[in-house]
């Protein structure tokens, strides 16, 4: 057991009277929550998550706060891999896991701070590392919240976590710490009532049952009066929930309301001509998962599952390698300049840019960094082209050697240097001071 994983930093619900410019967001991962003390992982229980010892050799041997992660819509994959005991733990399923860690408990700064920290000190380029920093991006207003939260539902993800800028870590729920969800309002019928543990002689739960024939218990929303005279068997009612489980189940129900205006009939007419989200059928990813999806902010490598190495990629990225023809790679050029049409800014992290979302890409160019390998001719006749040309943010070396990264028949060459043009757009990389703190993982790891 461990005591400090049961006083985590928990989230209050983001309501719009907050006005949310100038806070930190990230994407809320559907993972399960793992403490870790310097030594093992713990649950926010404190039970002991027996993981193998490669899956958390290059950690720090410090508390750190994150979710160990397996993809978009795999939360149910994930949890039966790490809820093992350490008799039946198989080791080469967590190769398809990532330990993302936002925190660092006992770090004492303000949260930039200990970002800046987390960045300095998780070997992101370790292959022997599967650990990885949560991106986060400061976040304009409203309407730009809302739209990465419309980015992460479309894309499966859960919703957008918001840090207030400043903020210290608080062993406890904090409104520091907002979590922003979509939910979803259906019809049900309840077809039973399931009694209270707690309150005798009152309702728990209301038994329902979907359009489509699935079964589901709602007992969160109920008032007390509710509660002692629950609303009667083959009444229609309004809940809402967040998204659906792997077998179709809403996920996080409430009860908002009985409908006396609608009858169960109205409500599987409407279902033949609307379907309801809960009768469209989830799509659930392949369990056996080849490669992880990047975040919002962030890109997670996927592994070799045969080696254990990297291999950076991202959801829109194809399966197959890119094919070049002769007559395409005999149309390169030698030398690739900022074209005199583009009025674009200079991304600061240029081609090794890790963002995908397609505003940053209206708003800033990545031209190759002056210390990215030379392609020449014969080079780009030798490999395959890169899908995302010089737009590719991928930095390992596994990937630097599979594929060019010449755009459209363009070979690429150093350029000139562009620092001072640069405006950035998101926090700048730990600074040199920072680095100072990233010292021998064997020797353990201080924050003074």
């Amino acid at each position: 057991m461990c005591s400090e994983a049961s006083k985590v930093l928990l989230a209050e619900t983001w309501s719009e009277d907050v006005d949310p410019t100038g806070w930190w967001m990230s994407e809320k991962l559907d993972g399960v929550r793992a403490y870790w003390n310097g030594k093992n992982f713990y649950s926010r229980q404190g039970n002991l998550f027996h993981t193998p010892d490669f899956f958390k050799a290059a950690l720090p041997k410090v508390p750190l706060d994150g979710e160990i992660w397996c993809g978009r819509g795999l939360f149910q994959k994930c949890v039966s891999i790490i809820k093992k005991q350490a008799d039946k733990v198989v080791p080469d399923d967590y190769k398809l896991l990532t330990y993302l860690i936002f925190d660092a408990p006992s770090h004492g700064g303000k949260y930039e701070d200990r970002v800046k920290w987390l960045q300095a000190n998780i070997p992101q380029d370790d292959d022997k590392c599967f650990a990885t920093v949560v991106g986060t991006k400061k976040c304009e207003g409203v309407a730009q919240l809302k739209q990465c939260l419309a980015d992460v539902n479309k894309a499966g993800g859960e919703g957008i976590m918001l840090r207030k800028p400043g903020s210290l870590y608080e062993h406890k729920r904090s409104t520091t710490l907002l979590k922003v969800k979509t939910f979803y309002d259906e019809e049900a019928l309840i077809i039973g009532h399931k009694p209270s543990k707690s309150l005798v002689g009152m309702v728990g739960a209301l038994q329902c049952e979907l359009p489509n024939g699935k079964q589901f218990d709602v007992g969160s929303g109920l008032t007390m009066d509710q509660r002692r005279k629950a609303p009667k068997i083959g009444a229609v009612i309004t809940f809402k929930f967040q998204e659906l489980s792997n077998n179709g189940h809403p996920r996080f129900p409430v009860f908002l309301r009985v409908r006396t205006d609608l009858t169960w009939n109205d409500v599987l007419e409407a279902a033949k001509t609307k379907k309801p989200m809960s009768v469209i059928q989830k799509i659930i990813p392949s369990t056996k998962l080849s490669k992880q999806h990047s975040i919002l902010f962030s890109v997670i490598p996927s592994r070799d599952i045969s080696t254990g190495e990297k291999i950076v990629t991202s959801d829109d990225e194809d399966d197959d390698a890119p094919t070049t023809s002769s007559s395409s790679s005999a149309a390169a050029t030698t030398t690739t300049t900022t074209k005199p049409s583009d009025t674009r800014k200079i991304c600061q992290y240029g081609a090794k840019c890790y963002r995908t979302n397609a505003d940053h890409f209206k708003q800033f160019q990545h031209p190759p960094s002056k210390t990215a390998t030379k392609t020449t001719k014969t080079e780009s006749k030798a490999k395959p082209v890169c899908s995302f040309g010089t737009k590719c943010y991928r930095t390992s070396s596994a990937h630097l050697a599979m594929y060019s990264h010449a755009e459209k028949g363009e070979a690429e060459e150093e350029i000139l240097d562009t620092r001072d043009l640069i405006e950035p757009d998101e926090p700048a990389s730990p600074t040199a001071i920072d680095a100072v703190l990233a010292k021998d993982k064997n020797k353990g790891l201080t924050f003074d």
